[in-house]
């Protein structure tokens, strides 16, 4: 075991190749920022570092996960560029990315082909759109698309960013969303306090089943449940799951003080963010959280993480550390 952790410590020393978070109410631009761009390209800003989005590969020895060295995918040097999605086939990732248009700054969906390190735009409207996810059984994508008058609502599109589809229209303040089949997703709703609903495509009905919960919302793999955030009280949270055809609740594990991101492997192991760490928590074999990695040299704060339906990668939108030497520094520690 410590022979492993010595040849991966040194191969993370190779330079970098380089919440979920709810969509921003409005479109205006902060005052210390500077954009400068010719149309129709990304956006060029001066100002605080904005958050990046990184590709690891993750692997498994010994009943631990180990992340390999990081890629990272997003320019976020000039850009929001957050929240991504793998497709199915775990080749590409779809994300969230910001545009200027003069004065006028939106966001609109990216795909990014991991072998060739390819990206295209897909989506190209007047709107704001965030949260790629897709759709279960369909070639196809969902997003929260963000109208002019501020409302919030879920939408459907063809992978190639055609044929739109409103999904729930009476629901006018939806944040994050997770697909459970081809026609049940889980919804997050801004509110005081904030629920998750159950949605119906085949109805169109909506049913809260939980109140006072976080935004980071997963279907578990090879089962019929979701899992999310539920918060009991300001000192204690909970990683609870919903089954998809009883409604009912149940609590699995209270959460790391401060973790809310979280996704899963395949094989239904739990992985979850808190500052630039990262634990995992299998449920066969483990009493608590094990810590995972620490990218403390790279990264400030890890505020989402995704697994690839395959299990070989997983995708973290993360704040940079300001210092251009910090991509020669070891980006992963397994403990």
């Amino acid at each position: 075991m410590n022979l492993w952790v010595a040849v991966l410590a040194l191969t993370l020393l190779a330079p970098l190749r380089l919440a979920g978070q709810d969509p921003p109410q409005g479109t205006q631009q902060p005052e210390d920022t500077l954009l400068v761009q010719p149309e129709d390209t990304a956006l060029v800003a001066v100002g605080p570092p904005k958050p990046e989005i990184y590709v690891a590969e993750l692997s498994v020895f010994d009943g631990l996960h180990y992340l390999g060295p990081l890629q990272k995918v997003t320019d976020g040097t000039n850009s929001y560029d957050d929240q991504p999605m793998f497709t199915p086939d775990s080749q590409s990732l779809l994300y969230t990315t910001e545009y200027g248009y003069g004065a006028q700054v939106q966001t609109e969906i990216h795909r990014y082909y991991l072998s060739s390190r390819r990206e295209t735009r897909i989506t190209r409207t007047d709107e704001n759109e965030y949260s790629p996810s897709p759709v279960l059984g369909e070639r196809a994508f969902s997003v929260i698309r963000v109208e002019a008058d501020s409302t919030q609502r879920l939408w459907r599109f063809t992978m190639q960013g055609m044929d739109r589809e409103m999904l729930f229209r009476d629901l006018d303040a939806v944040a994050h969303h997770a697909w459970g089949n081809e026609s049940t997703v889980l919804l997050y709703v801004l509110g005081d306090p904030a629920t998750v609903r159950i949605g119906n495509l085949t109805t169109g009905q909506t049913e809260v089943v939980a109140r006072g919960v976080g935004r980071s919302l997963n279907k578990i793999p090879n089962r019929n449940a979701w899992s999310f955030v539920e918060r009991v009280s300001p000192g204690e949270a909970w990683l609870s799951e919903i089954n998809i055809g009883t409604r009912e609740v149940r609590r699995r594990i209270e959460t790391i003080q401060g973790g809310e991101s979280h996704a899963w492997t395949p094989e239904g192991v739990l992985l979850m963010s808190r500052g630039s760490q990262i634990y995992q928590w299998d449920s066969e074999v483990d009493e608590d959280w094990r810590l995972v990695a620490d990218l403390g040299d790279l990264v400030v704060t890890l505020s989402g993480i995704t697994v690839s339906p395959d299990g070989s990668k997983i995708a973290m939108v993360a704040d940079p550390i300001p210092d251009e030497t910090a991509g020669a520094r070891a980006g992963s520690v397994a403990r």
